[in-house]
């Protein structure tokens, strides 16, 4: 159970344009709203269709379409993936670990970090090296102020 007011949002579309679509993640605030917002992406150009959250590689699956979870859970304190290809840093864990969706598909391993490879994820929430600055400035923040994860809610379009 998370006992603080914090929380995250990301959404995006399901392919509408050539190339990797991008999405947003918010972190907000019962209190406050809105605290900051960046563009962020989940998953491959190839992959980016309705659907596909069921699929290796597919888009993170949004916690309404995973039976018995009311929401995923971000960790605030990293993994420090630096040696890791496409993320090359910190690693922020999405938990459960792992999941099995309303389709039978079966996903997990998932995290937020930079996009340190190809534009896109396997599944991840993946930011640019300015945005993944910011982002992590507010985990940091969180995790001094003891707030060991937050929730995160998934929408697409």
């Amino acid at each position: 159970m998370v006992t603080n007011n914090y929380f995250l949002i990301f959404n995006s579309h399901f392919d509408r344009d050539k190339g990797v679509d991008l999405g947003r993640l918010s972190i907000c605030s019962l209190e406050n709203g809105t605290l900051d917002i960046w563009v962020a992406c989940s998953s491959h150009a190839t992959k980016q269709y309705a659907e596909s959250f069921h699929e290796r590689g597919g888009y993170l699956p949004p916690e309404y379409r995973v039976p018995d979870i009311p929401n995923w859970y971000v960790e605030t304190k990293p993994i420090d993936l630096r040696k890791h290809k496409g993320i090359a840093g910190n690693f922020y864990k999405i938990t459960p670990f792992e999941v099995t969706t309303d389709k039978g598909g079966k996903r997990g391993d998932f995290g937020i970090h930079l996009d340190a490879n190809v534009p896109g994820s396997m599944g991840c929430v993946v930011l640019n090296k300015k945005r993944f600055a910011e982002f992590e400035a507010w985990m940091k923040r969180l995790e001094q102020d003891k707030i060991p994860q937050i929730s995160l809610f998934v929408r697409y379009s």
